[in-house]
């Protein structure tokens, strides 16, 4: 009786399809530390996010630069809740005719630990044309308007990044723009002077105006359009920009030693006018329509460690599969049985490899982190298979195969327009070698070997 019942429970142990169901429960286990590693991953780019946060707050956030916007206070007549008529001042706005802004951007990178941020300084010179402001349009008296009143502004985000004092050259005149609080419906912060001589001035009228800003700032430099014509050129030794917001350059060279870039901007390409009264900002020129304006430039550190591990990660179920499957392959047209115990250290191998290319590529350029992790990874599992497979051949044509697995990963991870067709390709012909390797194979029971 004991003939009779061992030999069934072999021939259940060794049976094809069982070896499969185990190797597949082995597979689902070890995608639990392969999503663990997600977490740590999201974690270690979020503490990365953080360095840059606190670096700026002492050097000088992202500016979007907006103006110059001429504003004029004048008198309107209205009717208060008993009816009487009363004096109530108000403040149009004007826009410049041409702007055109010029500037180079000096970067460098600010470390802290092993994480890294891209500061800049820039030194930026402005220039235009402003036109008389006319009231006409409204039907405002010319006694009502306060020309006294009027002022020049220009917003700046972070006024921390402001390194020396700012000269206004308007016209003949000097004037000195000094920190002037918020413009309501434009800006929380910036710049402004009293502009004098604008009563004396003559319907069509035109003032050019000059000035320098030195600014420090972080990760990003943007402009707001307010020019009925807007020029910005940019020249800077970052070679790695990235060209965002709603206008993009006209003009753009990209090199290793650096970017320049042209923006020709249009007041077609946006949604609010040249000129509008403060009540009906809120309909003409919202705080959303200017702001979603914006164009300009961010400064990409090319530390894609993180994505990169995360898009490798994404296979790594893949790399269980195939690994286990050549291990599979093994034991089928070879006379020895691989324990379940052995497929799980072999499996914890392959695991380990994106906490290694994780960690080196922190300290390190990601194509030699991957090299390490990779080779280390493959020498592991090689030498071991050596002992497991009983043969010094087994074990160089599983390394062979895990080289080639490991290879074609880094190959996928480098595409970014043929990385799907690749990838599909890569999965058919896998596929393709599976089916034919495994065309006689009893899966219910023994496997015959191939003649």
């Amino acid at each position: 009786m004991f003939s009779t019942v061992e030999p069934e429970k072999r021939r259940l142990r060794d049976s094809a399809m069982v070896k499969m169901l185990a190797i597949g429960g082995l597979i689902v286990v070890l995608l639990i530390p392969l999503s663990m590693l997600k977490s740590l991953v999201n974690e270690r780019q979020s503490r990365s996010g953080q360095v840059a946060q606190e670096v700026a707050a002492t050097w000088g956030s992202s500016q979007v630069l907006a103006g110059p916007v001429l504003t004029v206070p004048y008198v309107q007549h209205v009717k208060n809740e008993k009816g009487e008529l009363v004096a109530v001042t108000s403040f149009a706005r004007f826009l410049p005719q041409t702007l055109d802004v010029e500037g180079n951007v000096a970067t460098e990178r600010r470390s802290r630990g092993i994480f890294e941020a891209a500061v800049y300084h820039t030194d930026l010179r402005w220039k235009g044309l402003f036109a008389r402001p006319d009231f006409d349009l409204w039907r405002i008296a010319p006694e009502d308007v306060l020309w006294d009143g009027a002022y020049f502004a220009v917003g700046v985000p972070d006024m921390r990044g402001i390194t020396s004092g700012v000269e206004l050259q308007w016209g003949s005149r000097t004037l000195q723009l000094a920190p002037g609080g918020g413009e309501m419906d434009l800006w929380a912060s910036g710049l402004r002077a009293l502009i004098p001589g604008l009563a004396e001035s003559k319907p069509g009228e035109v003032y050019a105006f000059t000035f320098a800003l030195g600014l420090n700032g972080s990760q990003s430099l943007s402009f707001l359009p307010f020019g009925k014509e807007t020029r910005v050129a940019l020249k800077s030794p970052w070679p790695s920009p990235s060209f965002t917001g709603t206008f993009l350059p006209v003009k753009r060279t990209v090199r290793g030693t650096g970017f320049e870039a042209l923006w020709n901007v249009s007041w077609f390409g946006r949604s609010y006018p040249q000129q509008w009264r403060a009540e009906e900002a809120a309909e003409v020129a919202d705080e959303q329509a200017i702001n979603g304006s914006a164009f300009g430039v961010q400064l990409l550190v090319p530390v894609d460690a993180y994505q990169k591990t995360e898009r490798s990660r994404k296979y790594g179920a893949l790399f269980l599969l195939l690994t286990f499957l050549t291990f599979f392959l093994y034991e089928q047209f070879n006379p020895f049985s691989l324990h379940p115990v052995q497929y799980l250290l072999v499996g914890s191998a392959l695991c380990l490899f994106y906490l290694l290319l994780l960690s080196i590529s922190e300290h390190s350029p990601f194509g030699f982190a991957y090299l390490i992790a990779a080779s280390a990874t493959v020498l592991l599992i090689g030498g071991y298979s050596a002992a497991i497979l009983r043969g010094a051949v087994r074990a160089l044509l599983m390394t062979v195969v895990l080289g080639a697995l490991y290879g074609y990963l880094y190959v996928l991870l480098q595409l970014e327009d043929y990385a799907l067709l690749m990838g599909s390709v890569g999965l058919f012909v896998i596929l393709a070698l599976v089916m034919y390797l495994t065309r006689r194979i009893d899966w219910s029971g023994r496997p015959v070997t191939i003649q």
